[in-house]
């Protein structure tokens, strides 16, 4: 059995000749033509884990718990608006999905945890547009579509 170093042997197109190079300039240089998002997330790969691990739990515990997690500072949320959750959880629907659990129990609570978060932002919105865009009675229905 052989065993490597580091460093490995590659041969130039220019004169065949072997030049040695280290294993983290090869992976750096492999690593720059990923694009940026098939890159690994550390932090994503955290919470799908996490989220995995509750399966079976229901929609609305995995929204409560994507609501607690805290940020970097561990002060602020992680995701402090309902666009933020939907996004996260739209995000792991499809890495469930790429992984072929689209059948799972997780992934049917993650979708209703994404239609939580869909709802709270419908409800945002429309109260803000009440708020900032009051009408008369009769205003609505004169409106132009």
């Amino acid at each position: 059995m052989k065993i490597e170093t580091g460093l490995s042997q590659r041969t130039t197109e220019s004169g065949g000749r072997a030049t040695l190079e280290s294993l983290e300039s090869r992976v750096l240089a492999a690593s720059r033509n990923v694009p940026e998002n098939k890159r690994p997330d550390p932090e994503f790969q955290r919470l799908y884990e996490l989220l995995s691990a509750m399966e079976g739990q229901g929609e609305k515990a995995i929204y409560e718990f994507l609501r607690s997690l805290r940020g970097a500072d561990g002060q602020s949320p992680a995701y402090p608006t309902a666009q933020a959750l939907m996004a996260v959880t739209l995000q792991v629907l499809v890495r469930l999905k790429d992984d072929g659990l689209q059948e799972s129990q997780l992934y049917k609570e993650v979708k209703g945890a994404n239609g939580l978060a869909f709802s709270v932002d419908l409800f945002v919105k429309g109260f803000m547009r009440e708020v900032f865009q009051p009408m008369e009675d009769d205003a609505w229905e004169k409106s132009e579509w």
